[in-house]
């Protein structure tokens, strides 16, 4: 190039921060060009993909909606409470037989049982069926038990109300029907919120224990496992029994450990003698 086309050429480097230097040049003989230049700052510019990238993820998934929704609930649920997860091991080897025996009268699954167990339980626990209100702990009379529904973009929590009063049939109706409703996305404002408690059931994914994170303004939720067959001893024999692991995270600021264990050792022996559940 002229000297003045070269001099035009360091200025445009020097307005764009390059060194001129260091532009490979597509020219005749490797003369650098303005395209070479603004050419060199675009790959300059261009974001680096973090090591052990190798290309571009195949598609991006925006951060918004319901799933930037559940994500500020968690990261607020954990970060303004004291959380603790205890864990217990049921026998459930009598539920598996209640419930084929139920189902032949009507259609009813584990999380329907396990929602009239949780309602009978707190009745008589009162600690675990509080909300924090401001700086009020409110002691509820109304029992309404939160059912985890998960969707294709996250999940929801439909409501069972007065969920205490309620025979084993009409909670597994109105299950399967806020459960339908879910994910029709037909609820109610009032159908998704009020709960006092929480159950999230994964055992269908296979999970013995986790971690469940509590649905503020509540005390605790309940995760429920998978039903698994494990040697184990009953009756002062070895046997084979169908056994369920309970998670129960509490809020330590509103409830201390031994009322938690207290509640899960009320359900643990609830569930293992179901039958309790129908009178």
């Amino acid at each position: 190039p002229t000297y003045t086309a070269m001099l035009a050429l360091r200025g445009l480097a020097a307005q764009r921060g390059l060194n001129l230097a260091e532009v490979p040049g597509s020219g005749i003989g490797g003369r650098i060009t303005e395209q070479d230049v603004l050419a060199f700052e675009a790959r300059a510019k261009a974001p680096v993909a973090p090591a052990g990238v190798a290309k571009p993820p195949a598609r991006t998934v925006p951060f918004a909606g319901m799933r930037q929704a559940i994500a500020e609930h968690m990261v607020e649920s954990l970060h303004t409470m004291a959380q603790l997860t205890m864990m217990m091991e049921v026998d459930v080897t009598e539920l598996v037989q209640l419930r084929e025996q139920v189902k032949a009268d009507f259609d009813v699954t584990y999380t329907d049982l396990l929602v009239m167990a949780v309602a009978k339980t707190l009745k008589n626990h009162p600690l675990l069926n509080v909300v924090l209100i401001g700086d009020e702990i409110q002691l509820l009379d109304c029992i309404h038990i939160g059912v985890a529904v998960a969707l294709p973009d996250g999940l929801i929590v439909p409501v069972v109300r007065d969920a205490d009063k309620l025979t084993v049939q009409e909670i597994a109706q109105k299950v399967r029907r806020l459960a339908q409703g879910a994910r029709e996305g037909t609820l109610s404002v009032d159908e998704v919120a009020g709960s006092t408690f929480t159950i999230t059931n994964l055992g269908n994914y296979g999970l013995d224990g986790f971690t469940p994170i509590i649905n503020a303004p509540e005390a605790a939720i309940l995760g429920v496992g998978r039903i698994a067959e494990r040697v184990a001893v009953h009756d002062d024999q070895i046997a084979r029994r169908k056994m369920m692991t309970l998670s129960l995270t509490i809020d330590h600021r509103l409830v201390d450990g031994a009322p938690g264990a207290e509640f899960l050792r009320s359900l643990q022996e609830l569930l293992q003698n179901p039958y309790r559940l129908l009178v």
